[in-house]
């Protein structure tokens, strides 16, 4: 069952379930929200996600090479990733002491060891042997690391339940905590993505360790994943929507193309107060940054109303309200529930 929780860091408490807007040190938008000429996602959010590799060899890189905190007004927690993702993807091979070696430079609250995502269709023996090199290299991370002030968190993977359990009976004790990769592909498997999700959070919570979910968070698994009781999740979805020009809608939380309709609705986040339509259809990047920070308000604008419905223990009325314009909510967090009935287990942390 869902809970209310409280992650330290040498940067400030993250009270869970909480949302962190994936981030990046590159240009564009970037630039607009590090000079604060449009309110930056980390002035809104409890905490924030870097990606590593949108860090390095950026010209940013100097300025946070001994202090990320040092480039922000505002001293709130960070966890960077690994940027194990954009390697892959890039093509490049990382040592996964040097990945650790930079987080720590960095000085991040909160750390990723460095893994190996797993693509789909990939050949059942690539598959077992990414697996095991993403298990090698956060059990060796652990076993190197240096700066105690910086949470440590072991990256999963795994696409059954079975998997699950062999992957978490490989890793060493020790971690701060545990986040789950290799879930994007895959989507739109929400059941899937539920039962290897919960299954990974019985180990977590067996442990006495949070969970983070990297990357899967449109606005039905928002839910489901609170209600299923996981610590922190991100997402990059406010920002890719505002680089198709698609505002989300406060009320549906669906993504409207703003050219195709011709209008907006009503909202009342600080952003439409002052903005409208023509501000946020501009090619530069300062209308970018007004339809990005107007997404993000909705996204964490529904992540405190769970909050609120948590600890006032309403969430199921919660779900039945927002259901009414968005059938999906209500589809997902349903095959949650069921899921953890099943499960017979109920949990309250409350510190970490």
């Amino acid at each position: 069952m869902e809970s209310i929780s409280k992650i330290k860091t040498s940067n400030g408490d993250i009270k869970t379930p909480a949302l962190l807007p994936v981030c990046a040190l590159t240009y564009g938008v970037w630039d607009v929200f590090i000079e604060e000429k449009v309110t930056p996602p980390w002035k809104l959010s409890e905490a924030t996600l870097f990606s590593l590799e949108y860090v390095r060899n950026t010209k940013y890189e100097e300025k946070v090479i001994n202090g990320f905190h040092k480039l922000f007004t505002d001293k709130k927690p960070i966890f960077v990733d690994s940027g194990g993702f954009q390697s892959m993807k890039k093509g490049i091979e990382r040592d996964p002491i040097d990945v650790l070696r930079f987080q720590e430079k960095l000085q991040a609250d909160i750390a990723a060891t460095f893994d190996y995502p797993v693509p789909l269709n990939v050949k059942q023996s690539e598959y077992i042997k990414m697996l095991e090199k993403s298990i090698e290299s956060a059990n060796l991370a652990l076993e190197n690391k240096k700066r105690d002030e910086m949470l440590l968190y072991s990256c999963v993977h795994g696409f059954s339940e079975e998997e699950i359990d062999w992957y978490f009976s490989k890793l060493s004790d020790g971690f701060d905590g545990y986040a789950m990769g290799s879930l994007v592909p895959r989507k739109n498997d929400y059941k899937t993505l539920i039962d290897i999700i919960y299954k990974a959070k019985i180990h977590a919570h067996e442990r006495g360790k949070p969970l983070h979910i990297f990357g899967v968070t449109g606005f039905p698994m928002l839910y489901a994943l609170s209600y299923m009781g996981i610590e922190t999740m991100d997402s990059w979805t406010y920002l890719v929507a505002s680089i198709y020009k698609e505002y989300i809608h406060p009320q549906t939380l669906k993504r409207v193309r703003m050219r195709k309709t011709g209008k907006i609705p009503e909202c009342d986040c600080f952003i439409c107060k002052e903005f409208g339509m023509n501000d946020f259809l501009g090619a530069t990047s300062v209308p970018q940054a007004y339809l990005a920070i107007h997404n993000l308000n909705i996204f964490l604008r529904e992540m405190n109303l769970i909050k609120e419905s948590i600890s006032e223990n309403n969430f199921d009325d919660l779900v039945n309200i927002k259901s009414k314009d968005n059938e999906r909510i209500k589809k997902v967090c349903d095959y949650a529930k069921r899921h953890i009935s099943n499960k017979n287990l109920q949990y309250r942390i409350t510190e970490f």
